[in-house]
């Protein structure tokens, strides 16, 4: 068992090989480090080699294990190395330490264990001693940060009290049940187990566990019982980090900021009771971030498009629902800046549509709660009203887990995911409340749910442990406490958040990854395999990885993509068209810049049919934009990493290069004036992961970015790409300049390329022959070069080359080629001063063939030998027999014997260590291949004696699978339900439309709202407002027929609709004149019906403007020409109700209406237009000959209610008539109505 009582010595001689002793005072056992070896040395061992110049360092509680770092180093590659044209893949520049535990607390006991917490480590290199002048404030950045991140009492790790099952922290009760299996999910220190695991080192005795989140322990005195609660929460370390460097998902289905939190209470008096409840949390998980300088309200940005995010996703929703049983997920994500693309509406919603569309989570309910909006100003009982109530069922169903006796009595079924935008502040509060609402049935199995003292009692510790919880949480993933409400405390560490997640943060990064990843950062062997294998295999041995990238060719199949790289400098303008050059668009530029291209070499196409290009579309798109902002003095200082202008550039490209088939867009990054977007076609979409993005400020020496460049890399079906769009210094003399900013990009990027050298830039890429016209700098809007002052010469500033990596395994192919360029050429495009580039490149990708790769793994692992590389040499059997009674089979190796073993070992290979263990001699090589080749060479005869060689782990290939299996999963499920779902084959075809699905989406949640409104108002009528008295017109208007000569869009019929009719056309809109003239009396009453309860959404919506409708008029007998669509209807349907009179300063009209009039009784009233008018756009000649008039009723209509509001149109029926005869009109010659603006009508109250 691992112990706290270790002491660690270091070889202090330096003409011998550096060596350090870790000793366990108790056992008087230890554990050699030397020259990349490790190690157990017995008692007398250990006494002899620790007087042999070994001083005592310090002494610690406990040891994490070995780390194995890689520092970064930047290689020249212009004369690369024999082998791949990199560094040695041997592994020479890893370096090892070895991190102990040097101070901790305990935090309780309990199932037989004892719990500890970490506060301080310390950090011994294997490879040079350290001074007697040591200082820690001397040593690297990296490790400093290290010792603070495991330092910071987030560290838990258990021993036990004694013989017996060790307590497993990263197990909770319901999975110790199942199994004692570590999860691997919990274990963060389990890349540093990797190294002592290979030289057969017994792990469990020497090395501790440590699990990162927080354990709070409390002990409750109940009648004769002593119930312990814990309320242990177990952060993930498959994504962890801090709060704005790690978000979302990546691409094997894990989240950031995953914790399992475990509500436990253990009765060792109640026959061993243990109760215990499970909730998680986790990211939404969706490929986005929030980039920038985050001060106050924070901008959400989509790092890769939903269709980009259906595989992973799916894995994220089925890795739960296999896990933790069924699901249930409470979103509480804010919904009130719905229509906002960058909020946390558009997250939750797109979080929704992909928990619809996913079979993994179909059958789990998603609850939108909005939780700043419910619980507004600290208000926690919409907690109990609204949220419980949509998840009381679930809650019963899934249950708690409760053994007695160590017997089952039941399992929870399922688990509730709950999540905001950080899972800390709003998620506490939520699971705090289930926490807290499980506690009450947990105390009802206990028997004390009726005595309301004890109940209290729990209810009161259990929420003082859920708050200490919710802090630890937040240090750990924001670097202060949880908001608690308060606004004094809430400032201060909302101020503190801001300063660690924008400053700080990257170097405790920087930390963690070392930790969780160890040598498989800053390696581009492991870079290359992780594109060629799964995860698991990347923590295999450098010489397995070396070997499978070197035999890639026989487990992998050619394919090829074409490329298009475009780039444009738009001079901080988002003029996608052209206003005086129409015929020019983006597909002239992205689609048919080869077409054009060859219309404008000749006048006459002589190209053979049999060279004319395919028409194969590009696969990848990758198109790069400068100046997309303007670079002025605020986006400089702000260093502006996402802006509406780049988002648009966006969604036109996505739309114009979708003309011919289906692209998505992956992710794009902007920097300053300088963005970069990348497009893969939708079959690809589904095959795309390891997007990394990263960005290089070269302005002002590296101090801003209005220039520099942004780098995209991705692995799309096997095969890595990297693109880079760049804006160096501009001038014909600055040359030294741009070859700077170059080195510089080069060296920073996460992905390197080729560096800097000879004063040389791009030596070994590839570009096109230019023959096309200089592409700066142009007038804007026209086709002339620079005609201002300046008078700048033309020039080529606008390029695109690339370059493929030449391995030693292509050097041997005669089909290895870089690629060939397609087309190289500008397009017209004049919103800018200067012109578009696009190239188009044909490359050969590769696709792995899984069953070939196991295969060929299987075949290297065969050939590769035991990872502790360690042979025993010991005499043969038959001379073991032979021996005379009494002697010792160690007394045969003399120290003659013992040197020619030596040297036959040494002729073999290098030797780095040898032992004299139980008469045998161990000797270790420094590669697992000679130890294969020292086997093959036993038996070996040396002064008369016959000597066996074996190796001293025969079974070293189950070893390496144990090996390889701390990058597993080893998460075991919480029951043993079977989970049969079948997956989409194509898991694209569901988003092919997520825009309009995400629309959909949002209509739905708006017609909720809006019938929840109208229901409530039907439910509580408002009494009617008396209107004030309002003056009666004496007449109403004069016509104003349109004239015969007039088109449909003059002037008058404009002047027409905006004073007779307009608001009576927006009540018949859905309605088609034709139809309403060819249907009878009822189907027009029912389209007048429909249309009105149309028009009372939109009237919503207009009297928000502060604009009330206009009431129709009827119009007159001698008034025959449709003015409006409402004409056409039977005035019997029609409210009878009086236009507003014209203004008093209209002139009086002179001239009468040129439209054919007829005569009628002054009694009768107004007849409608026959059911075969025309519409109103149609000329009068068009118009069909008249018929009679319909009869009407005689008889005066009633009076009209006196009122001073303007009347509103009817809603249906028909209004009564109005009183009186309408008074003729004399005939007499008018004069022209000229065009006039009526005053506005007063807003209705």
């Amino acid at each position: 068992m691992a112990t706290l009582g270790l002491r660690l010595y270091q070889k202090t001689d330096a003409n011998a090989d550096f060596a350090v002793l870790l000793e366990n005072k108790k056992a008087k056992t230890s554990l050699l480090f030397q020259a990349g070896t490790i190690a157990t040395l017995t008692h007398p061992e250990t006494d002899a080699i620790r007087s042999d110049f070994h001083c005592r360092l310090l002494d610690c509680h406990g040891c994490l294990g070995v780390l194995q770092f890689c520092p970064p180093i930047h290689f020249p590659i212009l004369d690369p190395p024999p082998e791949y044209s990199w560094i040695s893949w041997e592994g020479e520049n890893t370096q090892l330490y070895l991190v102990v535990v040097t101070r901790c607390s305990k935090i309780c006991s309990i199932f037989n264990s004892s719990v500890y917490k970490i506060q301080e480590v310390d950090i011994i290199s294997l490879q040079a001693m350290r001074p007697a002048n040591y200082k820690p404030q001397e040593e690297d950045q990296w490790m400093k940060e290290m010792k603070k991140v495991l330092g910071n009492e987030s560290f838990y790790f258990s021993l036990p009290n004694g013989p017996g099952e060790q307590l497993d922290l990263t197990l909770c009760a319901q999975r110790r049940t199942r199994t004692s299996k570590t999860d691997n999910k919990f274990f963060w220190n389990r890349m540093l187990h990797l190294h002592p695991k290979r030289f057969g080192i017994d792990c469990e005795q020497w090395l501790i566990k440590i699990m990162c989140g927080s354990i709070e322990f409390s002990t409750i005195y109940m009648n004769n019982h002593t119930p312990k609660i814990l309320l242990i929460s177990r952060l993930s370390c498959e994504r962890a980090g801090t709060r704005f460097m790690v978000r979302g998902v990546n691409d094997n289905g894990h989240v950031a900021n995953f914790v399992e939190t475990e509500q436990l209470i253990h009765v060792d008096s109640m026959n061993n009771t243990i109760l215990s409840y499970i909730q998680t949390r986790g990211t939404v998980p969706l490929f986005w971030e929030q980039p920038g300088l985050n001060v106050g309200s924070h901008k959400v940005k989509m790092s890769r498009e939903p269709e980009v995010s259906v595989q992973a996703f799916q894995k994220h929703a089925r890795f739960l629902r296999e896990k933790y049983g069924k699901q249930v997920t409470i979103n509480l994500l804010g919904t009130g800046v719905t229509g906002k693309s960058q909020g946390e509406a558009a997250l939750s919603h797109m979080f929704q549509i992909q928990h619809k569309n996913c079979p993994w989570s179909r059958d789990g309910q998603h609850v939108v709660f909005d939780f700043h909006q419910e619980c507004r100003g600290g208000n926690t009982e919409n907690l109990a009203k609204k949220l419980k109530t949509q998840i009381s069922n679930e809650i019963e169903e899934f249950g708690y887990f409760c053994s007695r006796s160590g017997v089952v009595q039941s399992m929870q079924q399922g688990s509730i995911r709950s999540n905001c935008l950080d899972c800390l502040d709003r998620t506490n509060r939520v699971q705090t409340f289930l926490g807290l609402d499980m506690l009450q049935k947990m105390l009802e199995y206990l028997g004390v749910l009726g005595n309301y003292v004890m109940m209290q009692r729990f209810t009161q510790k259990l929420e003082e442990m859920w708050k200490d919880n919710g802090n630890r949480i937040s240090q750990i993933y924001a670097g202060t406490g949880a908001l608690q409400g308060s606004k004094l405390i809430d400032g201060a560490r909302s101020a503190a958040r801001t300063i660690q997640n924008n400053l700080l943060d990257s170097s405790k990064q920087e930390a963690i990854d070392i930790l969780l990843h160890g040598n498989l950062l800053n390696n581009y062997l492991a870079a290359l395999s992780r594109s060629l294998l799964p995860t698991n295999l990347l923590v295999a041995p450098f010489t397995v990885l070396k070997q499978m990238c070197d035999g890639c060719l026989n487990y992998t199949t050619p394919i090829p993509f074409r490329v298009a790289v475009g780039t444009y400098n738009v001079n901080g303008g988002k003029h996608f068209r052209s206003l005086a050059y129409k015929h020019l668009s983006l597909d002239d530029w992205l689609l048919d810049s080869r077409k054009h291209s060859v219309l404008h070499s000749s006048l006459v196409d002589t190209t053979p049919t049999e060279e004319e290009p395919d028409g194969r579309p590009p696969d990848i798109f990758a198109i790069g934009f400068e100046e997309i902002v303007d670079l002025n003095a605020t986006n400089i200082v702000q260093n502006t990493q996402w802006s509406e202008n780049a988002a648009s550039w966006g969604r036109e490209l996505q739309k114009v290069i979708s003309r011919d088939e289906k692209f998505v867009m992956v992710t794009w990054s902007q920097l300053v004036g300088v963005a970069l977007f990348v497009f893969v076609n939708e079959r690809h979409a589904s095959h795309v992961k390891d997007v990394s993005v990263e960005s290089v400020k070269t302005g002002m020496q590296g101090a801003t970015g209005n220039k520099g460049a942004v780098g995209i890399r991705m692995v799309i079906r096997n095969t890595s790409m990297a693109f880079v769009c760049s804006h160096f210094a501009a001038g014909q003399k600055e040359v030294n300049e741009r070859n700077n900013d170059y080195d510089t990009i080069a060296r920073k990027l996460i992905f390197p390329l080729l560096s800097y050298k000879e004063e040389k830039c791009f030596k070994g890429f590839i570009e096109g022959d230019i023959n096309f016209a200089p592409t700066y700098k142009y007038d804007l809007f026209s086709d002339d070069y620079d005609t201002s002052e300046k008078a700048r010469v033309p020039a080529w500033t606008d390029r695109v080359l690339f370059w493929r990596r030449c391995y030693a395994r292509d050097k041997e192919n005669p089909k290895w080629h870089p690629g060939d360029i397609v087309h190289y050429g500008r397009a017209e495009l004049k919103q800018s001063d200067h012109r578009p580039v696009l190239c188009i490149i044909d490359i050969e990708g590769q696709i792995v063939v899984e069953g070939q790769r196991d295969t060929n793994y299987q075949n290297v692992v065969q050939d590769l030998g035991p990872s502790d590389c360690t042979v025993v040499v010991q005499l043969s059997k038959d001379e073991i027999h032979n021996l005379e009674e009494g002697c010792d089979a160690g007394a045969v190796f003399d120290d003659d014997l013992l040197t020619a073993v030596q040297e036959a070992m040494g002729a073999v290979g290098s030797v780095v260590l040898v032992r004299f263990v139980d008469n045998k001699i161990w000797f270790t090589f420094a590669d697992s291949r000679m130890a294969l080749q020292a086997v093959q060479s036993s038996p070996l005869t040396i002064g008369g004696h016959t000597l066996e060689v074996q190796l001293k782990t025969p079974e070293w290939r189950n070893q390496l699978e144990e090996e390889l299996a701390l990058c597993g999963d080893s998460t075991m499920p919480l029951t043993d339900e079977v989970v049969q779902v079948q997956e989409q084959q194509d898991v694209v075809h569901t988003l092919r439309n997520m825009q309009g699905a995400l629309e959909s989406l949002y209509s739905e949640h708006d017609n909720q709202i809006n019938d929840g409104e109208v229901e409530h108002q039907r439910a509580s009528p408002q009494p009617p407002r008396p209107t004030p008295p309002r003056p009666i017109p004496s007449r109403p208007p004069p016509p104003r027929p349109t004239p015969p000569s007039s088109a449909p869009s003059s002037p008058a019929t404009a002047r027409s609709q905006k004073q007779q009719g307009p608001k009576v056309m927006v009540i018949t809109k859905p309605i088609r004149p034709t139809q309403v003239a060819t249907g009878s009396a009822s189907d027009t009453h029912q389209a007048l019906n429909e249309s009105s309860s149309t028009q009372s959404l939109s009237s919503t919506t207009s009297s928000h403007q502060g604009h009330p409708p206009i009431p129709p008029w009827t119009p007159s007998l001698e008034e025959t020409s449709p003015t409006s669509e409402m004409s056409q209807v039977d005035s019997s349907q029609l409210p009878h109700t009086s236009a507003p009179s014209p203004p008093p300063s209209a002139p009086p009209p002179s001239q009468p209406p040129t439209a054919p009039q007829q005569s009628h009784p002054p009694s009768a009233p107004p007849p409608s237009l026959p059911p075969s008018a025309p519409p109103p756009s149609l000329p009068p000649s068009a118009a069909s000959p008249p018929t009679p008039p319909i009869s009407q009723p005689s008889g005066p209509p009633p009076a009209l209610p006196r009122r001073d509001l303007p009347p509103v149109p009817s809603r249906g029926g028909s209004g009564p008539p109005p009183s009186g005869p309408p008074p003729p009109i004399p005939s007499r010659t008018l004069p022209p109505v000229p065009a006039r603006n009526l005053p506005p009508v007063p807003p209705r109250k």
